[in-house]
């Protein structure tokens, strides 16, 4: 299977696994993970990727299992792990160890990217207050500049 062929059968089994979810402005939340993944392709990462882009939120917000993502390469397995935060774990220690793989890195960064220039369509502003601040202490100068020009874009936003 080509990378592009992998590429296209990620995007499917992340439309079918987000299926019925929306985000917070009530848009389908499919369109979040198809998002980063342009978001990291505009930065010029490959498709590997891309691909783990748009599987970053399958195992934390669906059912889809190890063994799924694993069929998609075991680096966008580790990435995706990564990124999918253990119930209870520090912010500290969960970025640390995102820092820790580059592609879960990259992938990190670029959902906090879209996050942050979501934010505007937060329908609760007391929320999105505190999701910018959250994301500025633990985030900012720890991944790209282009993510810390977003947390700054959204900081004015939300004060």
């Amino acid at each position: 299977m080509t990378e592009h062929e992998m590429f296209a059968r990620a995007l499917s089994f992340a439309a079918k696994k987000h299926t019925g979810q929306t985000r917070r402005d009530g848009s389908p939340y499919i369109y979040h993970p198809i998002k980063v993944a342009e978001l990291l392709k505009d930065e010029g990462y490959d498709l590997r990727y891309q691909i783990a882009g748009l599987l970053h939120d399958v195992l934390e917000d669906t059912d889809a299992t190890e063994e799924e993502v694993r069929a998609l390469g075991e680096d966008v397995l580790a990435a995706v792990k990564l990124v999918t935060r253990p119930d209870g774990m520090d912010e500290d220690d969960y970025v640390a160890a995102i820092l820790q793989n580059s592609m879960a890195a990259a992938v990190k960064s670029a959902d906090k990217i879209h996050n942050m220039r979501d934010i505007v369509t937060a329908p609760d502003k007391q929320w999105a207050r505190k999701y910018v601040q959250k994301v500025k202490k633990h985030y900012a100068g720890k991944f790209t500049q282009t993510l810390d020009a977003a947390i700054a874009q959204a900081e004015s936003f939300v004060l």
